[in-house]
């Protein structure tokens, strides 16, 4: 595909509702059409617009949380974006473990989370690729897939089973990220990946750790995108599609 042609081609990135105009802005210039995320008034307001919370992508077919499937089947109809769609089996409830059932890290070789809570149709559509159980819920929140074999995380648990897997890993500090009324959210969920990019919600300047996260990154042979200003913000990632 030549180079004019990559340059018309459309880009979506579902993001949370309540994403910030700077950030927002800053993913227009990167050439992104932005959707808004479904607002999930079934699990507790600081997810509630997660992107990661009640919809599952693997680049090919999104599973959809049954309370969130009519918005989003409608929302990729608008857009004529050319992607099946699915609803999930179960609904999302705000008490944990019924809050994850879409939380799945996929990094188009891995699938890593805690499947004693996955609703089966994400299972089905991940059945293909290696699976890692972790103890962990919040899986794609807590963890930033830089490539297919290469992971950033906070969480001890998925660092030590990573690493027990001989599975490229980065531990990284807890905290340093924002979270809506909680007292911290996670890199996964503060960033997200599309070809050799690597986009952030915030500054990861603001991190502690940013120079080790920045050379991991850089090594992979990957661009690290600032989309705002001050501390990193979990806002669920966020999906492209093209």
């Amino acid at each position: 595909m030549n180079k004019e042609i990559m340059e018309k081609r459309k880009r979506y990135a579902i993001i949370d509702y309540r994403m910030d105009n700077p950030t927002r802005k800053s993913l227009l210039d990167e050439g992104f059409i932005l959707i808004d995320s479904f607002k999930n008034n079934n699990v507790y307001n600081a997810i509630n617009g997660h992107v990661d919370i009640s919809l599952f992508y693997n680049g090919e077919i999104f599973v959809a949380s049954k309370e969130s499937y009519n918005y989003y089947y409608n929302a990729l109809s608008m857009y004529n974006i050319d992607k099946k769609i699915i609803s999930g089996n179960t609904y999302l409830n705000s008490k944990y473990p019924k809050d994850v059932r879409y939380n799945l890290c996929f990094s188009g070789k891995y699938s890593i989370g805690n499947f004693n809570y996955i609703d089966e149709k994400v299972i089905e559509v991940v059945e293909e690729y290696e699976k890692i159980n972790v103890k962990q819920g919040y899986s794609n929140c807590s963890i930033l897939a830089v490539d297919k074999k290469s992971f950033i995380t906070s969480d001890s648990g998925i660092y030590n089973t990573l690493k027990s897997n001989g599975i490229d890993v980065l531990k990284i500090s807890e905290g340093n990220i924002s979270l809506f009324g909680m007292n911290y959210g996670f890199i996964g969920g503060a960033s997200a990946v599309y070809g050799n990019k690597v986009y952030f919600f915030g500054n990861i300047k603001s991190h502690p750790d940013f120079k080790e996260i920045l050379n991991f990154i850089d090594y992979r042979g990957k661009e690290s995108i600032v989309l705002g200003d001050g501390i990193l913000k979990d806002y669920g990632s966020m999906y492209i599609v093209d």
